[in-house]
């Protein structure tokens, strides 16, 4: 399911998801979300499953960020060309090798 949390306790460590779904409101508790994850905050994008427990109540589990897993699949781009000072250094220490060559081939 996929939804945005439109109400957060923090004092209290839970709140609401509104599920675009069929618009209802889904109880969530703090530890639906991982344990490493930074506090929950209104207006989130979220995806859940949801749980019915004992006594027929319904609340989110599973929590992921949708935030999250966008930056989490944003690969780095490294350059594989050499930029304009990586080739100015290259330059530089090939005509340090052909002086010092040079002087030590007239010595």
């Amino acid at each position: 399911m996929h939804g945005k949390l439109i109400k957060w306790k923090d004092d209290r460590g839970f709140g609401f998801i509104l599920c675009e779904h069929n618009q209802q409101q889904v109880f969530v508790h703090i530890s639906a979300f991982p344990t490493s994850s930074p506090r929950p905050k209104v207006g989130e994008l979220l995806d859940f499953d949801i749980e019915t427990t004992a006594d027929g109540k319904t609340r989110a589990i599973n929590i992921s960020r949708e935030d999250s897993l966008k930056t989490k699949t944003s690969p780095i781009k490294l350059s594989k060309t050499p930029n304009k000072t990586t080739k100015k250094i290259s330059l530089i220490i090939a005509l340090i090798l052909v002086v010092l060559i040079a002087v030590s081939v007239s010595q």
